[in-house]
């Protein structure tokens, strides 16, 4: 039994250093508040200019959390890109419950009008005096307020944003027009009780906000992507549907649906990810795997 357990414990410490190592805390000065995120720069990276993905946290989240269940760094190591993980702005009772001013959503962050547009542009200036960094090649990923922050970035920063891809959130803007440079893939569950599928208040959400349906942020966007022709689905092997656009040239459009999943981020780490089906892929593996296929040509 103690030769057992030895080995339990062996394989485990193994396994945590088989893990990627976590990343630096980085803080700025933005409009007058301190602001901080994480970098993550993998191991024997070149000096050469190198592709940034940012992975913003849900609400009540922060970048700690993200970068230990979402397995990104993972991803990153392997394939040799940057990541950056921001902070939102906390509350004042609860300094690490962190929320993105992403329009309508959510929490302190919209009532004080953060400009959280503003940091993500101020982060990307640091990032780069921290390593080369390949500006045609920035892409933006986030779970619920963060996907929302995700959309945010695509509408208002796409001479920056190359591609995002949103996780169980959905546009919380009016309009995108900007969107129309962006490539877009969105990952959704079917059963999200958070932010609903088909839209409107969850029955586990805590932002007190009626979202905007998937299928209208599609359109949304699609209307921006010029997207005429209706979309084409196929069915993947590991259980998801993935449905594509035909935009004419334009940045693609393409959504991952995930029947009978919930609020979670698909093959991430976490309690929740435990508890709650998210599929059987991962997001982070998904988002590289899309994002990197497109560069700014601005």
């Amino acid at each position: 039994m103690r030769i057992a357990s030895g080995i339990a414990l062996v394989l485990g410490l193994l396994a945590v250093s088989a893990q990627a190592r976590e990343g630096e805390t980085h803080q700025l000065n933005f409009a007058g508040a301190e602001r901080s995120y994480k970098l993550f720069v993998p191991d024997g990276a070149p000096k050469a200019p190198l592709p940034l993905m940012i992975v913003m946290h849900g609400g009540l989240g922060n970048a700690d959390e993200t970068e230990r269940t979402t397995g990104m760094n993972r991803v990153a190591q392997s394939n040799g890109f940057l990541v950056a993980y921001p902070n939102g702005t906390g509350m004042r009772l609860m300094p690490n419950r962190r929320t993105w001013n992403a329009g309508k959503c959510c929490g302190p962050a919209v009532e004080g009008n953060v400009d959280d547009v503003g940091f993500i542009q101020a982060m990307l200036a640091d990032v780069a005096r921290h390593h080369a960094l390949d500006h045609s090649r920035i892409y933006a990923t986030g779970i619920s307020n963060g996907a929302m922050m995700a959309y945010r970035l695509a509408c208002e920063l796409p001479q920056d944003i190359a591609a995002i891809v949103p996780v169980s959130g959905t546009l919380a803007l009016n309009s995108c027009p900007g969107a129309s440079r962006v490539a877009v893939l969105h990952i959704h569950g079917s059963k999200d009780s958070n932010v609903p599928y088909q839209g409107g208040m969850g029955e586990n959400a805590i932002a007190g906000v009626q979202h905007r349906s998937v299928p209208e942020t599609l359109q949304m966007i699609a209307n921006a992507h010029g997207c005429n022709t209706p979309p084409s689905g196929q069915a993947l092997p590991d259980g998801s549907e993935l449905t594509s656009w035909n935009c004419q040239g334009k940045a693609p459009l393409q959504l991952r649906l995930i029947p009978g999943g919930e609020h979670v981020w698909p093959g991430g780490d976490s309690r929740r990810n435990r508890r709650l089906f998210g599929g059987h892929f991962s997001a982070s593996q998904a988002a590289w795997d899309f994002a990197s296929q497109f560069k700014n040509n601005n």
